[in-house]
């Protein structure tokens, strides 16, 4: 018995060995981070991990000290005034997407785990704000450093044509070197209104590849792109936080929670845009290589729904540099419409009432009271629910011995590895059980 009980313990040591390099992550959260194994980010850091960048996140702020967004967080700036702490959730949620510290036993990984985050305020707590203080903030990011410009919300105007001084902002971030990464919107039945402005449009895609049942299609958007955004309601106040088919990430009370919506697939898409920054790609070589290497889905080509197709970032990081020209045109042929809703419907972005501003008087004669419409930018409502790290077994993983990917090769309770096989170095990660 003891030799059987020896060589076991042999042969588990033998399995369990390997090279620290050849683990991708220690973070708690990781193994139910299924839109970084969508996109192949693990792949990609043996190329790059956005050391060097700057992702500016434009939204409801970021906490600042969030513990595992520890030591990356800019000196930012808040429009009108004010401090950059996040008192909504929704902004740290998407730093952490885009760039949370990765693999220090903590919380979750983040797309770019190398690059800095420029925490820009522009949504208040409610997350609503108007779209001057939006554009307000997209150049202060372009004139601080950033070289992706993250926006997590759709639509910024109350019609259907976009504002003129959101686009002027952000033609204004792409002439500074800054790629403007913004979402599609969460309204199943409408496309995004973006044409030609310079700016990836992201739509969302579900832990099994489709199209969640809001998601708003790219429409005619210069360049389109769909990312992982989780599948479920983002405007309800009923989501329990199910990693398998949300977006966990980091968040400020609680501290992680799940969410949905092409709020989520940005920051994917802006982290992987930093990765390709990284490793010496220039803004219009990320878009280019962004495009290129998107695997097609839905209609075949370019289309209204997901644009270029769904992001890869390990064939992206993997490609090689392309050559330094304009990045291509995405736009779909034709402007499709969809004809028939799901049977759910997440509900639209809340709006603000329009600010009454009355025309001064002269001394001829007194000037009507004018309505003077305020584009408005707001999040789709939400309750975070919140979620603990997993407890379970503890998972080893090697290689596959013909690429860079990442398995499961054996599960055993983490007390029998301390006690029984006595590894030294070993780094693991959990999982649910």
């Amino acid at each position: 018995m003891q030799r059987i009980i020896g060589v076991l313990v042999c042969a588990v040591a033998l399995v369990l060995v390997t090279p620290a390099s050849a683990l991708a992550s220690n973070d708690p959260f990781f193994a139910q981070q299924w839109g970084l194994e969508i996109i192949g980010a693990e792949t990609a850091w043996t190329q790059g991990r956005g050391a060097g960048t700057v992702i500016a996140v434009v939204d409801t702020g970021v906490d600042l000290d969030h513990e595992d967004l520890a030591g990356k967080v800019l000196t930012g700036a808040s429009f009108p005034s004010g401090s950059p702490q996040d008192d909504n959730g929704h902004g740290t949620h998407v730093a952490g997407i885009a760039a949370a510290n990765t693999d220090n036993g903590i919380g979750i990984a983040g797309v770019a785990p190398d690059a800095r985050i420029l925490p820009v305020k522009v949504l208040n707590s409610s997350g609503s704000g108007n779209v001057t203080q939006v554009a307000q903030g997209i150049r202060f990011a372009a004139d601080n450093g950033a070289d992706v410009i993250n926006l997590s919300f759709g639509e910024v105007s109350t019609d259907v044509d976009l504002s003129p001084v959101f686009t002027d902002a952000i033609r204004y971030a792409w002439d500074k070197g800054a790629i403007p990464v913004v979402a599609a919107g969460n309204d199943f039945v409408r496309s995004s209104s973006f044409t030609d402005e310079p700016v990836i449009v992201v739509t969302s895609i579900a832990s099994d590849g489709t199209r969640p049942s809001y998601a708003s299609g790219v429409g005619n958007a210069r360049w389109g792109l769909a990312a992982p955004g989780g599948d479920g309601d983002p405007g309800s106040r009923d989501n329990a936080c199910d990693p398998d088919t949300a977006i966990v990430s980091t968040y400020t009370d609680p501290t992680y929670v799940c969410l949905v919506g092409t709020s989520m697939a940005v920051p994917h898409v802006a982290g992987a845009a930093a990765v390709l920054r990284s490793i010496g790609l220039t803004p219009e070589q990320v878009v280019a290589q962004l495009l290129a290497t998107a695997d097609d889905i839905g209609a075949a080509g370019i289309d209204a729904t997901f644009g270029a197709g769904r992001l890869n970032l390990a064939r992206a990081a993997q490609a090689g540099a392309p050559p330094i020209t304009a990045p291509p045109t995405t736009t779909a042929p034709t402007t499709t419409t969809t004809t028939e809703a799901p049977t759910t419907i997440a509900a639209a972005p809340t709006t603000v009432p329009p600010i009454t501003t009355e025309v001064p008087t002269t001394t001829e004669a007194p000037a009507p009271t004018t309505t003077v419409p305020s584009p408005i930018v707001s999040l789709p409502p939400t309750v975070a629910e919140p979620i603990e790290p997993p407890e379970g077994r503890a998972i080893a993983l090697l290689p596959e011995d013909d690429n860079d990917t990442t398995r499961y090769i054996l599960a055993v309770p983490a007390a029998l590895l301390a006690a029984g096989v006595g590894l030294t170095g070993l780094r693991m990660r959990r999982q649910l059980p």
